[in-house]
């Protein structure tokens, strides 16, 4: 699975739990913005309309009940005069601080009104109350029962009635007042289920959404696995392809072409390789090629439509993969005809030799973003394993060339060596071991060249005498060559022969060598010899 797909989901959980915690956030705030209406419409209602119903009632409580009631315990003897007055001021300030009250809550005009006719009749139930009082200062108990009976009975009917009908208006006011709280308390109701019922549709149908995406990328994601399982086997082959050595390149590419297609990773397969002139070449294809790209070139040139559309030149120019999930949607890709039919996505990964690109893999497949990340890093893998097989072909091609050419040099020197008049020999300097020995020498000595091979010509009773010996491998030591030095050559049978050495100090496979060629002059010394003992 692509590291795009998790992140897909995170952000559309994300946005889910966001516009859930949104209309969450939106349906508090509408449902405290309701309540402390509602609060504020039920805290008017008392302050402006409980409140006065109740200052309003104290009012008419004073002179429709209070006073008649110590009017009345007066009479009867159950109240003393002192505290009929005390009870009396009691009575009057409670009605004018609740009248006082009143006015200082929220009128409407209706309560105006009302209250420019009550006033006159409230000052003239308080002129008679302050008769009232004089008459208790006075002590006149029956002058006082009296008046109350008369003129403040029938001075506060007016007001017991201009009182009562601001209650009314304040019970009508407050009734009102509650049915729209109630209506306003219903609306809040109807929006905060409303909002209720969005936000849980809204989480519905994007937690199907989610989950719908879900599914999707889960099936995009085994079949991923299923590419990338298909991928391995892919590349397992090629690495077991790679470790049997194939004899050439082009028997390599023939054979990875043919491991893309038919493990499941492509339709079709193709090597595009990068030959003289800056031109490109189809060196091998794998999969119904005449069906997929009918018509496409095997050879095109560097400026050609074809090459400048072409995934595979592009990545044999730049050293990098490239891809093209969506083919038919990318106009590089249209240019030329090169998007076959039923194709969707294509791919190039350059390979290399010696570090210098050569050519590139392209692979054309049917699905849409076939090429994910995970599926890019192991085809880049592949090419990398295809780089280094063809590295270890070209250091193979280069062994071979260069062991042909030791082989060929060697059976020369062999030839020439052997094939010398000269005798000739190559003598391993530590213990006198017979490296190589020309035919010539074999001769002198009597003895096959088998036989003297690894072998110390002393031990054979046949070679150089022990002070001969010393004197020529002391020579090549400290001078590191000899020239003309004349020794005795003893052969199988006895017979000595005269030889002017010439020798080289050499390094053969590690080892101090000395590289000698020798002229035989015993039949020079002895015609020498004669003409001296002639002369004498």
């Amino acid at each position: 699975m692509s590291s795009t797909k998790p992140s897909k989901l995170r952000q559309r959980l994300l946005l889910l739990i966001g516009l859930v915690l949104l209309l969450m956030a939106a349906t508090g705030v509408l449902t405290l913005r309701q309540l402390s209406s509602v609060s504020q419409s039920v805290e008017s209602l008392y302050k402006d309309r409980l409140l006065p119903v109740e200052q309003l009632r104290r009012v008419a409580q004073t002179f429709q009940t209070d006073l008649p009631m110590m009017v009345g315990q007066l009479r009867d003897g159950r109240l003393s005069l002192p505290l009929a007055r005390q009870q009396l001021e009691r009575a009057e300030q409670a009605a004018r601080r609740s009248w006082s009250d009143y006015l200082e809550t929220y009128l409407v005009e209706a309560e105006k009104r009302l209250i420019q006719r009550t006033e006159p009749e409230l000052q003239r139930s308080h002129a008679a109350i302050a008769r009232l009082r004089l008459l208790l200062q006075q002590g006149q108990l029956d002058s006082l029962t009296s008046a109350y009976s008369t003129d403040l009975r029938n001075e506060t009917e007016p007001l017991l009635s201009l009182l009562n009908e601001l209650i009314d208006v304040q019970l009508q006011i407050g009734r009102r007042e509650a049915e729209d709280s109630n209506k306003a308390f219903g609306e809040a109701v109807l929006w905060v289920s409303l909002m209720v019922l969005l936000t849980a549709a809204l989480g519905l149908a994007l937690a199907w959404s989610v989950l719908q995406s879900h599914q999707q990328e889960q099936s995009e994601s085994l079949a991923s696995e299923a590419r990338l399982q298909r991928f391995y086997m892919a590349l397992s082959q090629t690495n077991q392809l790679i470790v049997r050595k194939p004899e050439s390149a082009q028997q390599l590419y023939e054979a990875l072409c043919r491991i893309c297609v038919e493990t499941g990773q492509a339709k079709l397969a193709m090597v595009v390789e990068q030959v003289e002139g800056g031109q490109y070449e189809r060196t091998a294809c794998f999969g119904p090629l005449e069906r997929l790209m009918p018509g496409a070139p095997k050879r095109w040139s560097a400026d050609a439509p074809y090459a400048l559309a072409a995934l595979s030149s592009e990545a044999i120019g730049t050293g990098e993969h490239a891809i093209s999930n969506r083919a038919i949607a990318e106009n590089r890709t249209a240019v030329g005809g090169v998007i076959p039919p039923g194709v969707e996505a294509m791919a190039a990964f350059p390979l290399r030799r010696n570090g210098q690109v050569v050519g590139a893999l392209s692979l054309l497949a049917g699905e849409l973003d076939f090429f994910d990340h995970a599926m890019l890093t192991l085809l880049d893998e592949m090419a990398g394993d295809v780089s280094f097989a063809l590295d270890n072909l070209e250091r193979d091609r280069v062994l071979l060339e260069s062991l042909s050419k030791v082989q060929a040099e060697r059976a020369l020197f062999e030839l020439l060596f052997n094939a010398s008049s000269v005798s000739a020999a190559l003598i391993r300097i530590a213990d006198g071991t017979v490296m190589e020995i020309n035919e010539q020498l074999c001769r002198y000595y009597g003895i096959a060249r088998a036989e003297l091979l690894g072998r110390r010509p002393g031990d054979l009773g046949v070679g150089m005498s022990e002070a001969d010996r010393n004197r020529l491998y002391g020579e090549i030591k400290a001078r590191g060559q000899v020239r003309n030095m004349e020794i005795a050559l003893r052969s199988r049978d006895g017979r000595q022969r005269r030889l002017l050495v010439s020798g080289d100090l050499i390094d053969y496979r590690g080892e101090p060598c000395a590289l000698a060629s020798a002229v035989d002059v015993t039949e020079l010394r002895g015609e020498q010899q004669s003409r001296q003992s002639q002369q004498q």
